[in-house]
C-alpha cells in the first residue's frame, strides 16, 4: 500500500466504565461524508445501554471499517478513518488497520498500543527444542511490546513467541506479515487450514488461520484460546466433530442463542456478586389497604400512580430515614461509604436485558414527580435511548415482580451498591391484629439483599420497619 495522507483512525470507545467491547448497531455517517464534532457517528451497543457515538472532531469520513451488526468489538479497535481534507477521502478504499500496520500506510494517528504482555504470548514453559520448531528455527529477536491484533493472533495460533519473529515494522514492531512469513518459512501447514478472509472483510475481522502449528508445537504451547465473535473463526476441526457425534443413548445436543452485551455483562457482574459480596437477606410483609385506597382516590382525579411509584418513594424515604443502609462497600480502604444522595436504581426489563435507570435524589421529590419521571426513563431505557448519567452510579436498587404474579423472591446486589429491595405482589391473607381479632389484609412481601459488610441484622431491620411504615401511612410519600 503507497504512502497515506494524513489521518485518524476513530477506534471502538469504551462508553461506560465496565465496558470491555461493544457492538456496533448502525452507522450514523457514509464515506465520503463531511462530519462536524457533535455528529452522531453511530449507535454503539454497550454493557449497559445502546448509546450514540458522538464525533469530536471536524473532517470527512474517508472509510468505514466494520460493517453495521459487528458483535464483540475489543474497545480500541478501529472503526472509521477521518480525514482533513475532502480530495483525501477516496485514498483509503482499499484501506485496512492490518495493512497499515505492516508498513504501509503513513501519517496516520492510529489506535492505541497492543496490551504489553502481547508480545509474550506464545513463549510459553517448553523445551529449547519445542521453542525452536515452534519458531521455524528463528533466532531470537528483540521485539517492541506493541504487537497489532492480526500478528498476535496469528502468534498465538502458530505458538510462536514474538522473540523468534524477526520485526520488520517500525521501531521493531513484528506485523502479520512477519508472523505469516516465519510459518511459511518453518512450519508444516495442514492444507485444509490454508483459507484466508477475503480482502472486503469488515477491517476488524481477523483472517482465517492459514497454518496450524506441528504437533510439537502445540505441546509446547497452550491451547489458543477461541477467537471472539468478532473474529472469522478458526478452521473446523474435522477430528473434533467426529468426537462431537452423538452416541447412542446420548442425550440430545442443544443450540446456543446469542447473548446481547447488555445480558453477557448482567450475567458476568451478577455472578460476580454472588461470588464476592455476602449476602444478607431480611423478610418483611408490608400493609398496602390504604395505598390502594388512596390509588383509587387519586385515579378518579386523573392522577395516575402505581404501587410501583409508592414503592421507590417509600424506599427513598426510608433510606434518608436510616442513611446506614445508603452506602457502599469500598474494596480499597475495607470499610463502608456512606453514599452523597438518595438515588434510586429501578430495574426496567427491556428486549435485551435488564436495565436500571435512576431517580436521583428520590428523597427530595415528590410521588407526581416520581411517577412521571419514571414512566420517562422506563420508555426511554425499552428504546435504548438512555443517557449515561441516566443509569450509571445509583445507592440502592428496586427490582419489582409483583406485577408478574411473583408472591416473593430475593434478588441480587448490583456492585458497588450494598441493598437492593425485592418487591413481591400484593395478596389478601388472614391475620391476627392487636385486639386478638381475625381479619383480611392486603399484604406484598418484600425481600432485602444487603451486603453484610456494610449492613447488618439491625440496620435491615430498621430500613425494613421504616419502609412499612411509609407504605402502611402512604399520605406523607404525596409531598416533595
Amino acid at each position: 500500500m503507497s504512502s497515506l495522507p494524513p489521518h485518524t483512525a476513530l477506534e471502538m470507545p469504551a462508553l461506560s466504565p465496565t465496558m470491555s467491547q461493544g457492538n456496533l448497531t448502525s452507522w450514523n455517517v457514509k464515506e465520503g461524508q463531511e462530519v462536524a464534532a457533535g455528529d452522531v457517528l453511530a449507535q454503539i451497543e454497550t454493557d449497559k445501554a445502546t448509546l450514540d457515538w458522538e464525533n469530536q472532531d471536524d473532517g470527512f469520513v474517508a472509510k468505514l471499517l466494520v460493517q453495521p451488526g459487528a458483535k464483540d468489538i475489543p474497545v480500541g479497535t478501529p472503526l472509521l478513518v477521518l480525514v482533513e481534507d475532502e480530495a483525501d477521502a477516496g485514498k483509503f478504499a482499499d484501506y485496512s488497520p492490518s495493512a497499515a500496520a505492516d508498513g504501509g500506510g503513513g501519517g496516520g494517528e492510529t489506535a492505541a498500543a497492543a496490551p504489553e504482555h502481547a508480545a509474550e504470548e506464545g513463549s510459553g514453559s517448553g523445551s529449547a527444542d519445542a521453542k525452536a520448531a515452534a519458531s521455524g528455527g528463528y533466532e531470537h529477536h528483540e521485539v517492541n511490546h506493541r504487537i497489532g491484533p492480526a500478528a498476535a493472533f496469528h502468534l498465538r495460533l502458530a505458538g510462536v513467541p514474538a522473540g523468534a519473529i524477526k520485526p520488520t515494522g517500525p521501531n521493531g514492531i513484528v506485523t502479520k506479515g512477519d508472523v505469516l512469513a516465519a510459518i511459511e518459512a518453518g512450519l508444516k501447514a495442514q492444507p485444509q487450514a490454508q483459507q484466508k478472509a477475503p480482502a472486503e472483510k469488515p477491517a476488524h475481522a481477523e483472517p482465517r488461520a492459514e497454518q496450524k502449528a506441528p504437533q510439537q508445537a502445540q505441546q509446547a504451547q497452550p491451547t489458543p484460546a477461541p477467537a471472539p465473535n468478532h473474529a472469522v473463526a478458526q478452521a473446523p476441526d474435522h477430528a473434533a466433530a467426529q468426537r462431537r457425534r452423538r452416541k447412542p443413548g446420548e442425550p440430545a445436543r442443544f443450540t446456543d442463542l446469542p447473548n446481547s452485551q447488555i445480558r453477557k455483562i448482567i450475567a458476568q457482574r451478577l455472578l460476580e456478586s454472588k461470588r464476592t459480596v455476602p449476602h444478607l437477606y431480611v423478610r418483611k410483609d408490608a400493609r398496602l389497604a390504604v395505598v390502594t385506597s388512596l390509588r383509587a382516590a387519586l385515579k378518579e382525579q386523573g392522577r395516575k400512580v402505581s404501587v410501583n411509584d409508592f414503592v421507590i418513594r417509600a424506599v427513598a424515604l426510608a433510606l434518608a430515614e436510616v442513611p446506614a443502609a445508603n452506602a457502599r462497600w469500598d474494596a480499597k480502604s475495607g470499610a463502608a461509604v456512606p453514599a452523597g444522595s438518595v438515588d434510586v436504581s429501578v430495574a426496567v426489563a427491556t428486549d435485551k436485558g435488564l436495565i436500571t435507570p435512576i431517580v436521583a435524589k428520590a428523597d427530595m421529590k415528590s410521588l407526581s414527580q416520581i411517577s412521571a419521571e419514571v414512566r420517562e426513563l422506563a420508555a426511554k431505557a425499552r428504546a435504548n435511548k438512555l443517557k449515561p448519567e441516566e443509569f450509571m452510579g445509583g445507592s440502592f436498587s428496586i427490582s419489582n415482580l409483583g406485577m408478574f404474579g411473583t408472591d416473593r423472591f430475593a434478588a441480587i446486589i448490583n456492585p458497588p451498591q450494598a441493598g437492593i429491595l425485592a418487591i413481591g405482589g400484593t395478596q389478601r391473607r388472614v391475620v391476627g391484629g392487636q385486639d386478638s381479632k381475625v381479619g383480611v389484609e392486603e399484604l406484598m412481601t418484600v425481600t432485602l439483599s444487603a451486603d453484610h459488610r456494610v449492613i447488618d441484622g439491625e440496620v435491615a431491620a430498621a430500613f425494613l420497619a421504616a419502609f412499612a411504615a411509609n407504605i402502611a401511612n402512604p399520605i406523607k410519600l404525596l409531598g416533595g
